[in-house]
């Protein structure tokens, strides 16, 4: 059976002595279990400032983790991939940069279709990852002389 949670607000109140001066009164967000109406995240008694951010609390705090290692793995293993293809890796550094500059077409952009080609290319056609990976780890920066994390 599925759980249904809402988010409601509610009023907070901060007392006097701590660091305000005279009592004050917030409207704040908890989210709480419909069937039973106990709260079960109230941002550690403070609240959310909206609902939306008590949804992608709550949200987070109860992901699958289990998918959070999946994408840690595949991240290793396409920082991996471009650490030993540097040379892969400079020449999308180079296209980006020439369309950004304005050498190719106004209408080119740097996307997937774009890193596939590429890797076609360049011989690249039995990867462990897609393009669409491959992009996404590349826009965070230049990954391939990074230091070793232990």
């Amino acid at each position: 059976m599925e759980k249904k949670y809402k988010a409601i607000s509610i009023i907070v109140t901060q007392k006097p002595g701590t660091e305000y001066d005279s009592e004050t009164r917030e409207k704040r967000y908890v989210i709480i279990d419909t069937e039973s109406g106990e709260i079960v995240d109230d941002a550690q008694g403070y609240g959310y400032k909206t609902a939306q951010k008590a949804y992608a609390g709550w949200s987070y705090k109860n992901r699958d983790k289990s998918k959070d290692k999946e994408k840690a793995e595949k991240e290793r293993i396409i920082a991996r991939w471009m650490r030993e293809n540097k040379k892969f890796v400079r020449l999308l550094d180079r296209v980006a940069f020439e369309i950004h500059v304005g050498k190719w077409g106004y209408e080119d952009k740097v996307d997937a279709k774009l890193v596939k080609d590429l890797l076609e290319e360049n011989g690249y056609t039995d990867l462990p990852f897609s393009a669409v990976d491959l992009l996404r780890y590349w826009d965070k920066g230049p990954v391939y002389s990074r230091k070793k994390r232990k």
